[in-house]
């Protein structure tokens, strides 16, 4: 039984292993092959045997790491591939899936590094060129992000009595999608004396705000009593 479902683990994950993770099509195939007959947790508890077994198997810990992040168990997933990679340097594609899962975490600079390193072993890699080109991007705007939060907490803290710049947070975080931030720093501002009820229900800076039930409680209790 065992032999069989380490045959079925391994038949069913390589396919993720051996093309890697960009490709959405590929995932799905690779998900419906683990997931047949219900045999994918039965699957993942086989190759984790296989994998401390056979501790030196760069094959078992990579199927082990493919089926840990179909699993969702991201954290694990990456642990794996980093072993796949103490055993197996040149390993491309768990290097790139690696660097798939740091992307996928908002590790933007371990990304980079690590599609930066398949790239100079293979500079052909087109693969890997796209995704350090999704990386490189994506690291960019997170810097952006966090730039626009400092410089609105920055302002905050110079002038912590003025409602105007606990607001001008509010409005940085509601346009960077961050509501609950938003909200704690709206709630600070009309704390502060912030009177311009009205406005909040047409600042397009608030936008992203205006579908949370948070929003129209927020608008109802600070309403100016007649």
């Amino acid at each position: 039984m065992r032999t069989s479902l380490i045959a079925l683990a391994l038949g069913a994950l390589l396919v993720g292993v051996a093309q890697g993770q960009d490709k959405a099509a590929d995932q799905k195939r690779a998900d419906a092959a683990a997931q047949k007959d219900g045999k994918l947790e039965d699957a993942v508890l086989e190759l984790q045997k296989a994998a401390e077994a056979v501790p030196a198997s760069a094959v078992f810990q990579s199927n082990l790491a493919y089926a840990y992040d179909r699993q969702g168990r991201i954290d694990d997933a990456l642990a794996a591939y980093r072993k796949v990679l103490e055993l197996d340097p040149a390993n491309a594609i768990a290097r790139n899936n690696l660097a798939n899962l740091y992307s996928k975490k908002g590790l933007y600079e371990d990304a980079v590094r690590e599609f930066e390193d398949v790239l100079q072993r293979d500079p052909a890699n087109a693969t890997a060129r796209t995704n350090l080109e999704n990386a490189t991007r994506s690291k960019a705007i997170a810097q952006e992000r966090q730039d626009q939060i400092a410089v609105a907490l920055k302002g905050a803290a110079a002038t912590p009595n003025d409602p105007r710049a606990a607001y001008e947070a509010a409005r940085v975080y509601a346009r960077l999608g961050d509501a609950d931030n938003a909200f704690v720093w709206l709630t600070n501002a009309l704390d502060l004396g912030y009177d311009r009820i009205e406005y909040l229900r047409v600042d397009p800076s608030l936008t992203s705000l205006k579908t949370d039930p948070r929003f129209m409680k927020l608008l109802e209790e600070r309403r100016p009593q007649r």
